[in-house]
């Protein structure tokens, strides 16, 4: 796929009656003769697992049209219809790449499960030590949230110069905010199983979380697109602020018997001006520009949650 949009890139510059477009051509070629030395074995490994198995045929065939077509386009000096065959390659390659990473987490997961001890999880038979569930506290994922910003902005900065943000920065963007999606439906589902119900607010989050990616999917760069990224920062901040206060609040129910008046700690006295502050700055800040890509969600994943 990194191949595949390198040489879009370099054909966006080539003249059709040059030397270099014969070589971009050969390239070409040789990309699709790359692709069928690892056909066989995309379809070997389809063959055993079911559930992948009709995803992967169709993907592959896809790839194989769309080279086909691409091919036939460049020839015939039609370049504006070859990258539109390149696009959907690379589209094609990264479904199959996501995909596959994906499957891989799930079977070393159920590998891990099936293994007795050692594991950071509640499963019968399992006496290991952990969080339970993994679950993240929602100020890390916040902080996460805030990284991403860094991450937009380095994008947006090449964008700015007139270089294009290649497929692994859009992907390794992506991957960070998916994690982070994942990491908020995990602390969801750990307050429903905890008897407290569906938070609507956090569903809101993780949807706007989900159109990000999606966004990062089609590499589609514009102010919404960041907005929404500050707009998620801002209501995770609020977020964790109104968990802090209820857990105060019902703290202090549980010693309303008393007749001690108790104040806020210091420490959590800090804790809330900064995380007002922060929301204020949030709040302030002008979209700049820029979006990002998919797929590697699991590396970035299982880092938020060894941290």
């Amino acid at each position: 796929s990194f191949d595949q949009e390198g040489l879009a890139n370099s054909l966006n510059v080539t003249k059709a009656n040059t030397p270099k477009y014969v070589e971009l051509v050969q390239g070409q070629f040789k990309l699709k003769d790359d692709f069928e030395i690892i056909e066989d074995s995309l379809i070997a490994l389809s063959n055993r697992v079911s559930e992948i198995q009709s995803f992967v045929i169709e993907k592959v065939a896809e790839v194989k049209v769309n080279f086909k077509e691409s091919l036939t386009n460049l020839e015939e000096r039609k370049i504006p219809q070859s990258k539109d065959y390149q696009r959907r390659t690379m589209t094609n390659l990264n479904d199959l790449a996501l995909m596959l990473a994906e499957s891989m987490d799930q079977m070393q997961q159920q590998a891990a499960a099936s293994m007795p001890g050692s594991q950071m999880c509640d499963k019968p038979g399992g006496k290991g030590k952990g969080k339970k569930g993994g679950k993240e506290p929602s100020d890390k994922i916040s902080d996460g949230q805030q990284g991403m910003q860094e991450s937009l902005d380095k994008i947006g900065k090449g964008q700015k110069g007139g270089k294009l943000g290649s497929a692994k920065d859009f992907a390794q963007a992506a991957a960070k905010q998916a994690a982070l999606r994942k990491a908020l439906q995990d602390i969801q589902k750990d307050r429903q199983e905890q008897g407290k119900g569906a938070d609507g607010g956090l569903q809101e989050i993780i949807d706007e979380m989900n159109k990000i990616e999606i966004d990062l999917v089609n590499k589609k760069l514009n102010n919404e697109t960041l907005k929404r990224q500050q707009d998620i920062v801002t209501r995770l901040l609020e977020a964790e602020k109104a968990d802090r206060q209820r857990e105060f609040d019902n703290k202090r129910k549980a010693e309303i018997g008393t007749d001690k008046k108790r104040e806020l700690p210091p420490s959590l006295q800090d804790y809330l001006k900064k995380r007002e502050a922060e929301i204020e700055m949030y709040k302030s800040i002008s979209p700049e520009l820029r979006p990002y890509y998919k797929y590697l969600v699991d590396k970035y994943y299982k880092a938020l949650k060894s941290n």
